[in-house]
């Protein structure tokens, strides 16, 4: 059996991994980055995708150029349900070619060190006294073993590291549910002699009710997509329904169809065990609104690079010395994204009147929530705000505006949302006190 040693061995070559490969590998560690998929085939089933234009500089990451960049806009639509009463989104997103965004994070990595092994397959952590010491893959009928200091899934959803350790290791195993992915279907448009007119939108545009958008492509193209939980087939109905509805004699050529899933669930309790880490969507770690995960994903990235360095400079990669890494993400961001999650079973029971009248009175469907949204992953309301809010509430389910059913969601999913953010961002600081934590947090969502 042939051996790879390194620092850190990083199961899983795209945007998390790729991030965590070249931080890690710019401080001087020997990164080994084993990937599934051919060099250059990651994101090809995706082509485009938006990012939001504040990151760059948060992650320390070079604005696109050339080829990769597609385009820039600063503003963006949300549609109600019904009519055009929308409302204007002022949030700069970059368009980019999502195949060369991932070729330039892995160029960062490998010229800071990392070394890459393409069209690899992880078979399982290799385990001694409940520790992760490495990974066993295969290439080409060929096993090799790679020992290492530290493990990192960055697998995406499937998990693969994550889903074979035992279960003793004290970290959620179970691989993610069917059900439990948000489902993602795009259309590419072609020759679409209605955009000029105004019946076909152009720019950003995005439709809450429907979880629909219609965005830039290639060109003068489109791309019309929805993201759907559950099943493919549901989303599948739903966006031609919707098209049916918006846009049914606009005329066109449909250059691609594809599709994806990414996470739709709150992430395992525990991101660490002894010697290992998971981040980005192998830890569930997408926006709760719009299923995006490339931004979230570098956010916990972040995070694993600080802790795993200071760990291997002490010379111990325990799951008490890695600990900062759950308790840093879930006090923070995990606490932000797990009190919007809690929220979401409440849209599927908004009616579409109930939506409408939301947009109408600017409850969660303004131009600020929206914009904080995406810049803050969270609507911070003041006293005066709320009052209003509650009163446009109250006012609806008086004047039928907000049926019985949409009222009593909303005020239920504000409750439990409050009450899992604030069990979130009081984490605990050790392992010791996790089973406790956790046993709360299983009520609170429902498990127990």
């Amino acid at each position: 059996m042939k051996r790879m040693n390194a620092d850190v061995v990083i199961v899983g070559g795209g945007t998390a991994g790729s991030y965590t490969a070249w931080r890690l590998a710019q401080r001087g560690y020997k990164v080994v980055v084993v990937e599934k998929k051919k060099r250059g085939t990651l994101g090809a089933n995706i082509g485009i995708f938006h990012m939001d234009e504040i990151r760059f500089a948060q992650f320390d990451i070079p604005l696109p150029e050339g080829k990769e960049l597609i385009g820039r806009h600063e503003t963006g639509l949300a549609w109600p349900p019904d009519g055009d009463a929308t409302k204007t989104v002022r949030y700069t997103f970059i368009v980019m070619e999502l195949p060369l965004f991932i070729s330039r994070l892995q160029k960062y990595a490998e010229k800071a060190g990392a070394e890459y092994f393409f069209d690899v397959q992880c078979e399982r952590a290799v385990i001694s006294r409940d520790k992760v010491i490495g990974v066993k893959v295969t290439k080409e009928s060929e096993t090799y073993e790679v020992p290492a200091t530290v493990v990192i899934d960055a697998s995406g959803v499937d998990a693969a590291v994550r889903t074979t350790l035992p279960k003793r290791l004290g970290i959620e195993t179970d691989a993610i549910m069917p059900s439990d992915f948000l489902y993602v279907i795009l259309q590419y448009w072609d020759d679409i002699p209605d955009k000029s007119t105004g019946v076909f939108p152009s720019g950003l545009n995005f439709y809450p009710f429907h979880k629909a958008f219609i965005n830039p492509g290639y060109g003068d193209g489109a791309i019309v997509g929805i993201g759907q939980p559950e099943r493919l087939k549901l989303a599948e109905k739903i966006q031609n329904e919707f098209l049916a509805e918006r846009f049914p004699n606009v005329k066109h050529t449909l250059a691609k169809k594809t599709w994806g899933r990414t996470p739709y669930r709150r992430p395992p309790f525990s991101l660490v065990a002894d010697g290992f880490v998971t981040v980005g969507d192998a830890a569930f770690m997408t926006k709760p609104f719009s299923g995006e995960g490339v931004t979230s994903g570098f956010t916990a990235c972040q995070i694993a690079v600080e802790t795993i360095d200071a760990a291997i400079k002490k010379g111990d990669v325990s799951k008490a010395a890695l600990w900062p890494v759950n308790h840093k993400y879930f006090t923070d961001q995990g606490a932000k994204f797990a009190g919007l999650f809690a929220q979401l079973p409440a849209a599927a029971e908004l009616s579409r009147n109930d939506v409408n009248y939301l947009f109408k009175k600017d409850i969660i469907f303004s131009s600020f929530d929206f914009e904080s949204m995406n810049k803050d992953f969270e609507v911070k309301m003041g006293l005066g705000r709320l009052l209003s809010v509650a009163a446009k509430l109250i006012g609806g389910r008086i004047s039928g505006g907000l049926s019985k059913q949409g009222f009593k969601a909303l005020l239920n999913a504000m409750g439990i949302a409050g009450k899992i953010r604030k069990h979130y961002e009081a984490y605990p600081k050790n392992p010791k006190a996790l089973a406790s934590w956790e046993k709360k947090a299983k009520k609170l969502w429902g498990e127990q």
